[in-house]
C-alpha cells in the first residue's frame, strides 16, 4: 500500500523535504557479492563515544545493487555506523549512488588518518524485483 512520506535530504547547507508517495519494495539479491573498502579521505581526531561525520574515498554504487555492512570493526578508534551519499543522505536504490561520507562512533580515543580503513561493505546485485513501484513526487 503507498504512503506519503518526506524525503529530507541537505545540499550543503540547505535542507530540503520533499514529499513523495512510496510503497515497500520486495526484491530477491543474489548470493554473489563483492566488498568495497570504506576508506579515511581526511584525518580527525575522534574521542570515545563521540559521533562524528568524515569524508571518505568516494564509492560507486550501480543502480539495483545493496549495500550491506561487514560485522566486524576494522579501525581500532571508531566503528562506521552509516554512509551518505552527496550531503549526507542517500538515494533510492533505482539509480546510480555516490557514497561520499561515512557517520562514525569513537570506540577508543585516538587518531583516524587519512588512508585508513575504516570498515568494508558487502554490495550485493538485485536479481529481480517482484514488487515495487518508484516514488512519485506529490509537491
Amino acid at each position: 500500500m503507498p504512503e506519503i512520506v518526506n524525503i529530507v535530504s541537505k545540499e550543503k547547507d540547505d535542507v530540503r523535504s520533499m514529499k513523495v508517495q512510496a510503497s515497500t519494495y520486495e526484491f530477491t539479491i543474489a548470493t554473489r557479492a563483492k566488498w568495497e573498502m570504506v576508506i579515511a579521505d581526511e584525518s580527525m581526531t575522534i574521542g570515545n563515544g563521540k559521533f562524528e561525520k568524515i569524508k571518505i574515498k568516494p564509492i560507486s554504487l550501480q543502480r539495483d545493487t545493496l549495500a550491506m555492512p561487514c560485522a566486524f570493526n576494522h579501525h581500532a578508534h571508531a566503528s562506521v555506523l552509516k554512509l551518505g551519499g552527496k550531503g549526507g543522505c542517500s538515494a533510492p536504490v533505482e539509480y546510480d549512488r555516490v557514497v561520499e561520507t561515512a557517520y562514525i562512533l569513537g570506540i577508543d580515543s585516538g587518531e583516524v588518518k587519512k588512508g585508513d580503513l575504516l570498515a568494508v561493505i558487502n554490495v550485493f546485485p538485485i536479481m529481480f524485483t517482484r514488487e515495487a513501484t518508484i516514488p512519485v513526487n506529490i509537491d
